[in-house]
């Protein structure tokens, strides 16, 4: 592996390349999901006695986050980038944080040994000072250590699993626990018993089967060892709404309910059994249920993502059957992003402002300050926009994520009311808020990916494209007043 990664790249030949997949990822996530994550990592859940490998001597803190909502958000936002770097869709297997403190350190060792899999490695924590050491360190064939990694905060390193690495420990000098969060990952590739996809002439509405039975329009398959058959059928398309439906040969739900359940024998702690050694039947009385759930979910968006064509927002899920026994069937509603039509902007008229230096200073405004106001009011009608002509639904769990993140940051600056009516009022106002900035960021970044437009970070990205979108409108520059100047420095 090379001591100097390259930087990340877009480009899927990247991977067709000699050495192992290694990329340092800086600014992984904005500063509100960052803040949000280590809220998360500094919560009581921790417990002691994980080790890097199976028969590993050295211990130290771990924390198991599978199915957290912000850890999650996380992954969403990162995936299209490490997919890019992978060059195939991938999904997570297990994600957790570590905990190291002085003295504490993990052992050389490899994450999977199987091809296709990789880890996604974050560093949580807000600050990091020099002299605290707890670099990870990746090593070459030959065992010496081939790159060291410093945990800055909001930094990642994605590469394949199978570089054997190790977490140092921090320095005497380090006051706090040194931090990072493990996304395994491994391809989506549909499962064996998954048909390929079928899809209905435009403009044609299949009937929805029974439940149990295979689609209208797909001849039943015979069960075999591998169970039920299972298939995709998109039942309609209209512009850029699309549904389908999906089954998952119930095979499939309980091998992935098992799987959790023996992942929860090695973690979970119950009165009585030492760890890892709870009989079956016990763990399947008192978690098989929530077992099914988890695989029902995981299978859910596993095969959503591993079988609609990239660019596809789902809107909502409707589970038909196979909660609790049998094959699972599902309907997803989605919006397919390429198929939205061109937003207007050549009939559009946006109002650019421009301030005098005498107004700047009967209004108290730097040039600064005020460059910055007149370009947020320029930004904010290209945005409102773009909000008006996309109307895509979104999950409404996405929604409630991206509001808690935004409401955790409003009580972080204590600025949320103490009233019940005031709070209902601001959190309507912060959901609405989640809902449009989620939206905004899936079509800014389709506008770029048709424009070809690329950015280091998603706020350049959107200053970028608003920047293409008004050359294409039709321009009224204008001097600002006083008055105005003025309102546009309240409302900020």
């Amino acid at each position: 592996m090379p001591p100097n990664p390259s930087p990340p790249s877009d480009d899927p030949a990247r991977n067709e390349r000699s050495e192992p997949l290694l990329e340092v990822i800086e600014d992984l996530v904005p500063a509100a999901l960052q803040r949000a994550a280590w809220a998360v990592c500094s919560s009581q859940r921790w417990y002691f006695g994980h080790g890097s490998h199976e028969g590993d001597w050295s211990r130290f803190w771990k924390m198991d986050l599978d199915g957290d909502g912000t850890l999650n958000a996380i992954w969403e936002h990162v995936r299209p980038r490490c997919e890019a770097l992978a060059g195939a869709p991938l999904r997570v297997i297990r994600q957790y944080a570590n905990g190291h403190t002085y003295g504490l350190g993990g052992q050389p060792h490899l994450d999977d040994d199987r091809p296709g899999c990789y880890t996604l490695l974050y560093y949580a924590n807000p600050e990091w000072k020099d002299g605290w050491d707890g670099e990870t360190v990746y090593f070459d064939a030959a065992g010496e250590i081939a790159l060291a990694v410093r945990p800055r905060p909001n930094r990642a390193v994605f590469f394949d699993s199978r570089i054997p690495h190790a977490g140092r420990a921090p320095s005497r000098l380090c006051p706090a626990l040194r931090v990072t969060v493990a996304y395994k990952v491994e391809v989506a590739a549909p499962p064996a018993d998954v048909r390929a996809p079928v899809e209905e002439p435009a403009g044609i509405s299949a009937e929805r089967p029974a439940a149990g039975s295979a689609p209208a329009s797909l001849p039943a398959e015979p069960s075999g060892a591998g169970g039920a058959s299972c298939s995709e059928l998109t039942e309609s398309r209209n512009g850029a709404s699309r549904v389908y439906h999906l089954c998952v040969a119930s095979s499939a739900v309980e091998q992935e309910a098992a799987e959790h359940l023996a992942h929860l024998a090695q973690t979970v702690r119950l009165p009585g059994f030492r760890p890892g050694k709870i009989p079956p039947t016990v763990l399947q009385q008192r978690y098989g249920a929530q077992a099914r759930r988890e695989a029902v979910n995981r299978l859910v968006a596993g095969t959503t993502q591993g079988m609609l064509p990239s660019g596809s927002v789902v809107g909502s899920f409707a589970l038909l059957a196979g909660a609790e026994s049998g094959d699972l069937e599902f309907r997803a509603n989605v919006t397919y992003l390429p198929d939205l039509p061109e937003a207007g902007f050549s009939t559009l008229s946006i109002e650019r402002l421009h301030a005098t230096s005498e107004n700047l200073q009967a209004a108290g405004l730097s040039a600064a300050t005020a460059a910055a106001l007149l370009r947020q009011h320029l930004k904010l009608q290209v945005l409102d926009h773009l909000d008006a002509a996309y109307p895509i639904p979104l999950l409404p769990f996405l929604i409630e994520r991206e509001f808690a993140t935004i409401w955790k940051a409003a009580e972080t600056q204590a600025e949320t009311p103490a009233g019940r009516a005031e709070r209902e009022s601001l959190a309507a106002e912060f959901r609405a808020m989640a809902e449009r900035r989620l939206r905004l960021g899936m079509v800014v970044a389709e506008i770029a990916r048709r424009s070809g437009i690329r950015a280091q970070h998603s706020a350049e990205l959107e200053d970028r494209v608003i920047d293409f979108l008004v050359t294409q409108a039709r321009v009224q520059e204008r001097e600002a007043s006083v008055d105005e100047l003025r309102e546009l420095a309240e409302a900020e």
